[in-house]
């Protein structure tokens, strides 16, 4: 089965469903990413473009992403970006990579890359239905959204709310994302902030105790399609 995690920035995929991604590929399928901002322009903490893409490919590894479709749109810029360019970039990593289960954004997150990310994505995952002579209408059996740390966290209390419904047991897993945020120079930031080292360990217990496992990874299931 092949996976595709659809992400706006090149840490994104490592918050949000590293541990699962790597339980994934550890468990024989094949996950490919799409980032949509490789560059990540205006991060406080960036280091420079060339380290940035180094550290970003050892992540990537570290969490079982095979391959990765990076485009360049800008930083904190994607609610300028015409709506078709993203969603035609997204397309061509669907038809690339013919994914049976895609990862992706939660629509309330606070940070505005992140909401027209999953807009892009859930416009893009039409498109089998759209080209049904090419790919197979029912190709994308699942669309997984999932929170990340200082942005799904930080919405206001407005809106829609990140309620999960699916729950992947990650603690075979866990260790390999914390490896790929500690690779990833500048992803974690100090205690107390919610991007923590710390922080991501008592989410993934508390994801864990809700459905009564050590340690999760929780998500929206917003498609489900079973054969």
């Amino acid at each position: 089965m092949n996976i595709l995690a659809v992400v706006a920035h090149p840490d994104d995929e490592i918050l949000g469903c590293g541990a699962t991604l790597r339980h994934l590929a550890d468990a024989g399928h094949n996950v490919f990413s799409c980032v949509l901002c490789s560059t990540a322009g205006e991060r406080f903490d960036r280091p420079s473009l060339d380290r940035l893409k180094q550290v970003a490919k050892k992540a990537s590894n570290l969490i079982g992403i095979s391959e990765s479709l990076e485009y360049e749109f800008e930083n904190i810029r994607f609610n300028v970006v015409p709506h078709i360019e993203m969603v035609r970039a997204v397309e061509t990593a669907i038809t690339k990579y013919k994914p049976a289960w895609i990862f992706t954004h939660h629509p309330g997150d606070l940070n505005i890359d992140h909401r027209v990310c999953y807009d892009a994505t859930m416009a893009a995952a039409m498109l089998p239905q759209r080209l049904s002579s090419e790919l197979a209408p029912t190709m994308i059996e699942k669309i997984f959204l999932f929170e990340v740390l200082s942005s799904t966290d930080w919405a206001p209390p407005i809106g829609e709310a990140f309620r999960p419904n699916s729950f992947f047991d990650v603690g075979a897993s866990f260790e390999a994302k914390m490896k790929a945020l500690d690779a990833f120079e500048g992803a974690l930031k100090p205690a107390p902030h919610s991007r923590s080292s710390d922080n991501v360990r008592r989410l993934g217990k508390l994801r864990g105790s809700q459905v009564g496992i050590e340690v999760a990874e929780a998500f929206c299931l917003v498609r489900d399609i079973n054969h």
